[in-house]
């Protein structure tokens, strides 16, 4: 039987096309080349024709991909993974979900025991609605491919040697043991389902923690304490992935869901507004970042055609939202949701979230999954590779200790990170020249850094731009210009380097909120995001 190869190669001004043609009795080897053109240089460029035929299409990367299994299938086919690869792969649980059900995750790194330094942490999470199933096999079919083409690809041999990738199946397996998949090519397929939410009946993507609506001070640094009154009252399965996100100093990530086709970024919901159910005339709120949110969400959507040029857009069911512009959309401008977890990732830790629409079926035949891979497998690359736009640093004492706890700003946004236990600093940056500083409770503030963060070649690995910061201790003094006081992120009301005695806009608590809106009128809507797209009322250095 002939199978022809193709894959097409275009760098810089030049492009060329070579095609093989092998013919075999009994195998069919495919010939590869351990060039950088060959890989995943322009790694979407790069198709294959005639190498999988109606028979074989299941089959790829030594797994099938025409099956979903249960969770306890599941969990074993991740501890094999960890068993055929040992110095990549480990596995460990974040917690139980109502019924009992682990909630194991894989963790892959060349050095999966001990991340290196200033290794970014990336996390994907999947299927925290129950019936919206096709991001629980795609994080498990990227675990698979990841560690399958280490030695093929330089493109992933990149990604695992300088990324730890944390993946999460599933969130919900009481919720997707519920759930039945669709007729094969359903047009719609089934929209709602009892399977969306978890055993005790709520939605997991409505439960977590709202920025500027919960009592606690200190939110982007939270204590023991903190953590746990955050915690109280939520569902067992959000109680784990709040602990495991607010204790790992994750830098990007990703939650997938069915339902549509899209790449939605913060924020969800506007602040203090309510959540609209039937999505009429909603407004876009904009984060500091949305630049690059923007980016991150157009690097998923442009390598997935279905997603960028909405083209299946016809199997979801009316009233989606569909089409959407390049395959992207500001979640409040699409319909508000209060408590989802993209927003707490952002308004509580430095991590930044989008959420993946990956399908109109919320749960398709098992037949149509290969597809689905096809058509997602180079956005989660690529995707994953934007951990490593930006800059990234530790910041240190006059003894070269590293302090863990500071801040770090680029100047102009207000959104600022804080370094890890070990001082580490991640800041994922769109192209352009940035002013950075730094300071921490007990130092003066850093002298400014400036930056060029520089155009990224598409597939092309690249690591972020490294600075180190250098901080002297000071004297406290209340009126030092150059001092924050303590505790360092107590930004409720505080009085501030400036000498301003302002609010934060991002972390109000719900009484002080109640107290200002008495002192102040009304906003209106074009008044209100101005206000909540972080502007820079507060100057921290």
């Amino acid at each position: 039987r002939l199978h022809d190869i193709v894959f097409a190669c275009s760098q810089s001004n030049y492009s060329f096309t070579v095609t093989f043609v092998v013919e075999m009795r009994t195998a069919l080897f495919l010939i590869f080349f351990d060039s950088w053109c060959s890989s995943e240089a322009n790694i979407e460029n790069r198709t294959f024709k005639g190498l999988f035929d109606n028979n074989t299409k299941c089959f790829n990367d030594g797994i099938n991909l025409c099956e979903y299994g249960d969770h306890d299938s599941l969990i074993r086919n991740l501890e094999k993974l960890t068993e055929d690869y040992p110095g990549f792969a480990r596995t460990g649980s974040i917690g139980k979900s109502v019924l009992g059900q682990d909630l194991r995750f894989i963790v892959i790194s060349k050095n999966v025991q001990e991340r290196d330094i200033l290794e970014p942490m990336v996390k994907l999470v999947g299927n925290m609605h129950g019936d919206e199933t096709v991001g629980r096999q795609l994080i498990y079919y990227f675990a698979n491919h990841l560690l399958f083409h280490y030695n093929t690809s330089n493109f992933i041999k990149f990604l695992v040697d300088n990324t730890e990738f944390h993946l999460l199946p599933t969130m919900n397996p009481d919720g997707f043991e519920m759930s039945n998949f669709s007729p094969q090519n359903a047009s719609p397929c089934t929209h709602r389902s009892i399977a969306r939410k978890n055993n005790n009946r709520v939605d997991l993507n409505r439960n977590f923690p709202r920025v500027k609506s919960e009592n606690v001070k200190n939110l982007h640094l939270l204590q023991r304490g903190n953590l746990q009154l955050l915690q109280r009252g939520r569902q067992i399965e959000t109680q784990s992935v709040m602990k495991w996100i607010m204790t790992n100093p994750f830098v990007l990530s990703a939650n997938f869901h069915g339902g549509a086709v899209v790449a939605n970024y913060p924020w969800d919901s506007q602040f203090g507004g309510q959540e609209t159910v039937n999505r009429v005339a909603p407004q876009p709120f904009l984060t500091a970042d949305t630049k690059s949110f923007k980016e991150l969400a157009l690097t998923y959507s442009k390598h997935n055609p279905t997603m960028f040029q909405q083209s299946t857009s016809d199997r979801c069911v009316p009233g989606t939202g569909a089409p959407f512009k390049n395959g992207i959309i500001n979640g409040a401008a699409w319909y508000e949701v209060r408590g989802s977890m993209q927003d707490f990732n952002y308004g509580f830790t430095n991590c930044m979230e989008i959420t993946l629409e990956v399908s109109c079926c919320k749960h398709p035949h098992p037949q149509e999954l290969p597809e689905f891979w096809k058509n997602n497998m180079y956005s989660i690359l690529h995707f994953t590779s934007m951990a490593h736009m930006g800059i990234k640093g530790v910041v240190v004492d006059e003894n070269g200790g590293r302090i863990s706890n500071a801040l770090v700003k680029v100047i102009g946004n207000a959104k600022f990170v804080t370094t890890s236990k070990r001082g580490e600093f991640w800041k994922l940056l769109s192209p352009g020249n940035y002013t950075l500083r730094a300071i921490a409770d007990g130092y003066n503030a850093s002298d400014p850094i400036s930056v060029y963060i520089p155009e990224r070649r598409d597939g092309v690995p690249s690591a972020a731009d490294i600075k180190r910061f250098q901080l002297k201790s000071a004297t406290p003094s209340p009126r030092s210009a150059n001092f924050l006081p303590s505790p360092l992120l107590k930004l409720c009301g505080i009085q501030c380097p400036s000498q301003t005695n302002v609010v934060t806009d991002q972390f109000v608590d719900s009484t002080e909120r109640t107290a200002k809106n008495k002192e102040e009128p009304k906003k209106t809507s074009i008044e209100k995001s101005k206000v909540t797209n972080f502007v820079d009322k507060i100057v921290l250095f």
